[in-house]
């Protein structure tokens, strides 16, 4: 059994990478995966006279700054779970639509992620990462929710 884990890090997404591996099948083979936005273009977002937000360097910077932070969140669920993983820092505008399209090209049985505690505001605002793929991943997916404290 193949299973893709998605990872930002925090607390929710650590629990659902040991759900994943308590309740899995004990022969789980493991991608441990983070998103990150795509290195920005200045240009896309230049406007008339002003011209570019920000710099190529600032993009540069930020970009390895989420790639340095992917890193960390990578390391740190790895880690945590004691076993062994393939981890990979995929790219993209919405990481939802990236998971899904991720579990897709590598045909895992289960796409593992954490349940989110935000207000129905904040997800119209931001959308869902766990929304999205419940109802785009191309397999079933596990959503481990945060106990209630």
């Amino acid at each position: 059994m193949r299973a893709l884990i998605a990872t930002d890090g925090t607390e929710q997404s650590l629990d659902a990478a040991h759900a994943a591996i308590t309740l899995l099948h004990p022969g789980l083979e493991v991608e441990i995966v983070t998103v990150i936005p795509e290195l920005e273009d200045p240009n896309d977002s230049a406007g008339g006279f002003e011209g570019p937000l920000i710099t190529e360097d600032e993009a540069e910077e930020q970009h390895r700054q989420d790639q340095a932070q992917a890193d960390v969140n990578l390391r740190t669920t790895l880690a945590s779970l004691g076993t062994t993983a393939t981890v990979t820092v995929a790219q993209g505008g919405h990481a939802g639509r990236v998971l899904c399209d991720l579990a897709a090209e590598r045909g895992v049985d289960v796409l593992v992620v954490g349940g989110s505690d935000k207000g129905w505001f904040r997800r119209l605002v931001d959308g869902s990462v766990m929304e999205y793929a419940v109802h785009h991943a191309p397999c079933p997916v596990l959503v481990v929710r945060q106990p209630e404290e």
